[in-house]
């Protein structure tokens, strides 16, 4: 969906950047030399080596400081952490978000790879970026200029280790894009920075900026021929599977993509790309149900195989995606903040 051609791009530092055990983290050095380049006003202002990014002047801490005091705002104090301006309070507070792929990937990964279990995961790579990077992906698309896109797509190119010819799936610490599917398959590597920062931007518009990390996976080819919705993405059987990682229990699934669910959300769209994907829905909807029904008990089991290795600790939805005779786990969040609850 992002339709940008990006020019001649500058490279940045070849210096490595230092890898843990959940991802890349860019160096100091790294950051200065990306920082220096910039152009734009905008950018200039808002990001320099040291300097807090702020383009706003807003007092976004005393702000959510007020909101915190005040029940029933819980609401209105997650669109504002959205949409502001980071401080360093506020970068804290993102880096420690439990929902942020960049702190439960790692103890997925290890379940899997010490579990007897047919359950796998995308090839994944998580960069946490520091504030002054992190302040740009928040910028407004339209306001960085062309020279500073291409060097952050530079940068993003370089970081990840991304190839030439291939495609890739995306996304931030906390938000997928799947509704701009386009966005999300990018198959562009080296324009992969303008594609974070659209994905941020929307991410930010419905109150889901709340990361500072981006995650670049392996795009996993649909084998099944399905019909695609939302500009382009496999409408593949998937499980929403919640579990209690203290007391090693399943507590129930639900189908990803709830019948209820869709026709209430697809029906009411106005657009008439909406209205085609209800209509694909709609054509789909009993192969989905059938094979939900059919798979249960298997992505049950396999769920249950890797919870006694799972190191977290509170309860959580996982997200399971069905691939031909492969089951991925893809996503894993708060159940506390996880729809279709009510669906249980």
């Amino acid at each position: 969906m992002k339709n940008t051609s990006v020019s001649k791009q500058t490279h940045t530092s070849k210096e490595p950047a230092r890898i843990n055990d959940s991802g890349y983290y860019p160096s100091k050095g790294m950051l200065a030399e990306v920082v220096k380049q910039f152009q734009a006003p905008i950018t200039r202002r808002a990001i320099r080596p040291g300097f807090l990014a702020r383009t706003d002047g807003f007092d976004v801490d005393q702000a959510v400081t007020d909101l915190e005091k005040q029940p029933g705002q819980e609401g209105l104090l997650s669109r504002l952490l959205s949409v502001s301006d980071l401080t360093e309070k506020t970068y804290d507070r993102f880096a420690d978000n439990p929902n942020s792929l960049y702190n439960w990937y790692p103890a997925v990964e290890a379940a899997l790879a010490t579990s007897n279990t047919e359950l796998k995961t995308p090839d994944t790579k998580v960069m946490r970026l520091p504030i002054e990077l992190a302040q740009f992906i928040r910028l407004e698309y339209q306001d960085t200029s062309q020279a500073d896109k291409a060097l952050f797509n530079q940068f993003i190119f370089d970081q990840f280790g991304l190839e030439d010819g291939k495609t890739y799936f995306i996304k931030t610490g906390t938000f997928s894009s799947k509704f701009q599917f386009a966005n999300a398959k990018c198959s562009e590597p080296r324009e992969m920075g303008e594609y974070f920062q659209v994905i941020n931007n929307f991410a930010m518009q419905v109150g889901a900026g709340h990361t500072v990390d981006l995650v670049v996976r392996e795009y996993i080819e649909d084998t099944e021929d399905n019909p695609t919705i939302y500009n382009g993405m496999p409408l593949r059987t998937e499980f929403r599977v919640f579990v209690d990682c203290d007391a090693d229990e399943l507590i129930g699934a639900v189908p990803y993509w709830h019948p209820i669910v869709m026709k209430r959300a697809l029906q009411a769209g106005l657009s008439d790309s909406i209205q085609q994907d209800y209509q694909t829905y709609l054509s789909h909807e009993q192969k989905l149900v059938d094979e939900y029904n059919e798979h249960l008990h298997r992505v049950k089991k396999e769920i249950r195989a890797i919870l006694p290795n799972l190191n977290l600790s509170g309860k959580y939805s996982i997200d399971v995606m069905k691939n031909g005779d492969d089951l991925y786990v893809i996503d894993l969040a708060l159940m506390s903040q996880s729809a279709l609850t009510e669906l249980l």
